[in-house]
């Protein structure tokens, strides 16, 4: 009786110890390490051309449209959407898409845990807004551009978060992040937009529509096929506390965030833009928005300034653990 009692106190004992060491690996593991090269070189690609665009249609004040106050400011279309103009949004693209892209690249290349966690966001963000571009500005010579930049975009993003070591991330966030509170957060951002998107689709449709195709239609085609399943799938893999979702879950807050910062940013600059009355209400009710987002991105960042133990703490944390179960055995 006694032999087998320690056997199986042994028995437990190794399986504790096994399991034990699996956590420190999985805590020492790099999550940037699978990061192809590639992913970096098409990330830069996408900051030239979004570089390439931006200014372009800065520069071109007849490409977007005849009249230059919709296209630099923010235009109200069917139930209640505001779309900013195209040209505006070049102006933000290049003042604040365009380097944050290239500093989270910057710092994913440095083995940053928040660069690598924002990078997706800010790809997400730029295949977000020139999906918009390509089903919204008049046709003309960007075009075709706008296409490859979102087929390269999209291909960029997918290619970065399959390369993501996720389970390493989900061990090193998993006591910073409120998976089910952030998670939660995201599903009802994406019903959200459901509601007031296809509410507004089914309402213009159901008042018979007009001879001219509402602007707010780019916008509903783009949030509703492309956004809303995003942050629906990333906020529900992050309330199950997948991997995957602590892997998406900052980048899709990012995201999330960068589109009404836009909005309030080209309101604020509309009236010496456009000669219109600064709307100082809208601007502070979609501030809201970009305020509960980069909240709940804190934690994402909190839990990634946390150093991870070095190869050498966790071997001593292997000893000790194995040093105490070995005292406890007779």
């Amino acid at each position: 009786m006694y032999v087998t009692t320690t056997n199986e106190r042994r028995t437990t004992g190794s399986a504790s110890l096994t399991t034990s060491g699996q956590h420190a690996n999985q805590l020492a593991r790099d999550p940037i390490a699978r990061v192809p090269t590639l992913v970096y070189a098409a990330s830069l690609a996408v900051a030239a051309l979004t570089a390439i665009v931006s200014a372009v249609g800065l520069a071109s004040g007849s490409l977007y449209t005849a009249d230059p106050v919709p296209a630099r400011g923010v235009v109200a279309s069917s139930a209640g959407v505001l779309v900013p103009g195209l040209q505006a949004h070049d102006g933000f693209n290049l003042i604040v898409g365009l380097p944050l892209l290239l500093c989270v690249v910057w710092l994913a290349h440095r083995r940053s845990l928040v660069g690598l966690l924002l990078w997706p966001g800010a790809l997400f963000y730029l295949l977000y807004t020139y999906a918009i571009y390509a089903v919204g500005a008049p046709f003309g010579p960007l075009f075709l551009v706008y296409v490859g930049l979102v087929g390269l975009t999209a291909c960029t993003t997918i290619g970065l978060v399959a390369s993501i070591d996720s389970v390493a991330v989900r061990h090193k966030l998993a006591g910073s992040v409120p998976a089910r509170a952030i998670g939660g957060v995201l599903i009802v951002l994406a019903l959200m937009t459901v509601a007031q998107d296809a509410g507004g689709a089914i309402a213009t449709a159901l008042a018979g529509g007009t001879p001219i195709e509402p602007v707010a239609r780019r916008v509903w085609t783009i949030d509703l096929a492309l956004e809303v399943p995003a942050v629906l799938a990333g906020g529900a893999l992050l309330w199950r506390r997948a991997p995957l979702g602590y892997a998406v879950g900052a980048g899709l807050l990012l995201q999330f965030a960068l589109t009404p910062l836009a909005l309030a940013v080209i309101l604020a600059l509309q009236p010496p833009l456009t000669g219109s009355p600064m709307d100082a209400g809208t601007i502070i009710g979609v501030l809201v928005f970009v305020a509960v987002c980069f909240t709940l991105l804190a934690f994402f960042a909190h839990g990634a300034s946390n150093r991870p133990r070095t190869r050498f703490q966790s071997r001593l944390a292997h000893r000790a653990s194995r040093s105490r179960w070995e005292s406890r055995t007779p």
